[in-house]
Formats: structure tokens, C-alpha cells, sequence
């Protein structure tokens, strides 16, 4: 017995989904859903012709649509550990001011870093409000601060 045409077709999706199910990029998904039109158009009793002419025009649509869709949850903004240090309180070791670089304590790590409103004294709190390299910009807590 002859597999029929609308069977390959499935079968050929089948084969293309889990193929994606390893690859991860959403290219062999797209193919995959473009074999449903071509198996359908089979079942109806098209041609072959018109069977791949299904299958491309369906890919022709969907590679695109689900490119733009794989790339939208791909670009979700993760904050890194460099970007997570701005709000962080830090304890003044060495004094800071505008012009000079002292020494700041961040979660065990000496850093260095400037004041951005005068001199902050050593033992003082103060907040990273940004980063210039490795160099933290801070500004002094006030008392009662959280």
C-alpha cells in the first residue's frame, strides 16, 4: 500500500516540527505549517503542481511572520550584572568628591567612584546612580534612607 499525497505531506510536517523541536529558530516550524496548506490541497485532489505551489506560497507567508514573531521574544531586555549595580548602596572606604576618585564597598568589592554633589566622607552611605567604565557615580544617602 502507497502512502497518498496529503499523507507525505503530513508526514513531511511532522518531520519538519520536530526537527525545530532540536533546532530552535523557528525556520523549520515554518515549513512545517507550510506543508498543512499542500496536504489539504492534496486531499482535494490537486495536482502535484498545485501541491507545491501551496507549500510556497503558505512558506512565502509564514517564514517571514514567524522571523518578525521569533525576533519580538528574542529581543526581551535582560539586565546584566553591570547594569544592575545603578540603585545598589554602596559604603564609602576612601573619600569621594566631584573631582577625585576614592574607593567604595559594593556587595564585598572595592570599587572606584566619584561623587556627583561634593565630598561624601569615608564610613558615609551613599547610591550608584551610574556607571562610567568601571568607575561608579554616587551620590550621599540621607539618614532614614532605604
Amino acid at each position: 500500500m502507497h502512502p497518498s499525497g496529503w499523507e507525505l505531506w503530513v508526514a513531511a510536517a511532522l518531520l519538519l516540527a520536530g526537527g525545530e523541536l532540536l533546532h530552535g529558530a523557528f525556520v523549520l516550524l515554518a515549513f512545517a505549517l507550510a506543508c498543512l496548506p499542500a496536504a489539504l490541497a492534496s486531499a482535494l485532489g490537486a495536482g502535484l503542481t498545485a501541491q507545491v505551489l501551496c507549500f510556497a506560497a503558505a512558506a512565502l507567508v509564514e517564514v517571514p511572520l514567524l522571523a518578525r514573531w521569533a525576533h519580538g521574544r528574542r529581543t526581551r531586555r535582560l539586565v546584566t550584572n553591570a547594569e544592575a549595580i545603578i540603585g545598589k548602596r554602596v559604603r564609602v572606604v576612601q573619600p569621594v568628591t566631584e573631582d577625585d576618585e576614592g574607593v567604595v564597598l559594593l556587595t564585598g568589592e572595592h570599587w572606584k567612584a566619584r561623587s556627583l554633589v561634593g565630598e561624601i566622607v569615608a564610613g558615609a552611605e551613599a547610591q550608584v546612580v551610574q556607571r562610567e567604565g568601571l568607575c561608579l557615580l554616587i551620590i550621599p544617602l540621607e539618614r532614614g534612607s532605604p
